[in-house]
């Protein structure tokens, strides 16, 4: 199943940490540096997206300075038609799995079969229901893994 964005913000909840804004070089362009490499370059805010950029705060102090939430819960990158190489060659998720609260507490990397959690019950049940399956096609190992946390008491997005 092709990956389509849910708008969640987690993938650049915490690039805050990697990508800064240095200076302001126009009213709608930015040179930003990265802290991993100290690569430096423009963006520019995307034209419908202006005026959220410049209305509304990023999502918290460790996210990227150009994400801002367009509605509740619906995350926005305001520089998505120019973002860094980084952002545009990022991984997010296949699978993302929610907690009976709606908390984000694993997922499965978009391309892989790579499970990330920290909540142990969900790990245990990743250990024993997917991880070591024998199917080959991946659609029909997605519904797989989702029948499985989804008996277990959590909620799938794909």
């Amino acid at each position: 199943m092709a990956f389509v964005c849910q708008m969640c913000g987690d993938c650049c909840s915490t690039m805050g940490e990697i990508i800064s804004i240095l200076e302001q070089t126009g009213t709608t362009t930015f040179r930003i540096g990265y802290s991993a490499t100290l690569e430096e370059r423009v963006v520019t805010l995307d034209p419908d997206k202006q005026d959220l950029f410049f209305a509304t705060s990023p999502k918290t102090s460790l996210a990227c300075p150009f994400l801002r939430e367009r509605a509740p819960g619906r995350f926005i990158c305001t520089v998505h038609q120019s973002r860094p190489e980084l952002c545009r060659q990022y991984s997010c998720f296949r699978i993302l799995v929610l907690d009976p609260a709606g908390h984000h507490v694993g997922r499965v990397r978009e391309g892989s079969r790579h499970f990330t959690t920290t909540d142990p019950r969900l790990h245990a049940v990743w250990q024993t229901g997917c991880r070591l399956t024998d199917i080959q096609d991946e659609d029909v190992w997605e519904k797989n893994a989702e029948e499985i946390f989804t008996r277990s008491g959590y909620r799938v997005i794909r």
